[in-house]
């Protein structure tokens, strides 16, 4: 990778950028930036965690720039999208929350801020496509990230790629997340090699 190519990784909820998914793609890609949505973010309004983002892409958005976010970043992140006219960078979600969880049978029920706006956003068309989108989730996710929410989400924005992997969970083993964030870099590389042709 050219030293001008950056990686944007944006955790789960809980998560720190520096441990875990976040030390491995230092270790793949030197030029990382890391938001961790960690407690002390969370803490913040939603209006206040969705303003990050923006100023992310302000500053890096750009054909060399790649986001990868996991599960509520991933949330947060296509929220950042609503109402923008274009997204240069790719961006690659892994098991990524998409609105409301309901898990009768574990009793758990989880509704994302603006759960509503957001949705309406996806129907309408009104979330911006980046230039390629990748979704990578597991076939046994449940709620907001199950197999039929992923296919739909992806359909009515287009994804480029979407990868529902076998006897998964919302929890991706670490090698099933290693190659899709290789081959989600390597198709980084070529895509930008096809627009510059």
């Amino acid at each position: 990778m050219s030293t001008d190519q950056l990686v944007i990784y944006i955790t789960g909820r809980g998560g720190d950028a520096n441990e875990g998914l976040g030390a491995y793609l230092k270790t793949i890609e030197p030029h990382r930036i890391g938001l961790s949505v960690n407690s002390i973010f969370l803490s913040l309004p939603f209006e206040e965690q969705i303003s990050t983002i923006p100023d992310l892409l302000h500053r890096f958005d750009g054909p060399n720039t790649s986001i990868i976010a996991n599960s509520y970043g991933a949330y947060l992140l296509m929220s950042a999208f609503i109402d923008r006219s274009s997204i240069a960078s790719q961006v690659l979600l892994l098991s990524p929350a998409l609105g409301l969880t309901l898990v009768e049978e574990e009793m758990f029920y989880s509704r994302p801020p603006n759960q509503r706006l957001w949705s309406e956003a996806l129907e309408q068309g009104r979330i911006a496509k980046p230039s390629y989108l990748a979704v990578c989730s597991g076939e046994l996710d449940a709620g907001s990230c199950s197999p039929i929410m992923v296919r739909k989400f992806s359909e009515l924005i287009d994804a480029d790629q979407v990868q529902i992997m076998p006897n998964q969970g919302h929890q991706l083993d670490r090698s099933i997340v290693q190659l899709a964030i290789s081959e989600f870099l390597l198709n980084r590389g070529e895509t930008n090699n096809d627009s510059g042709n």
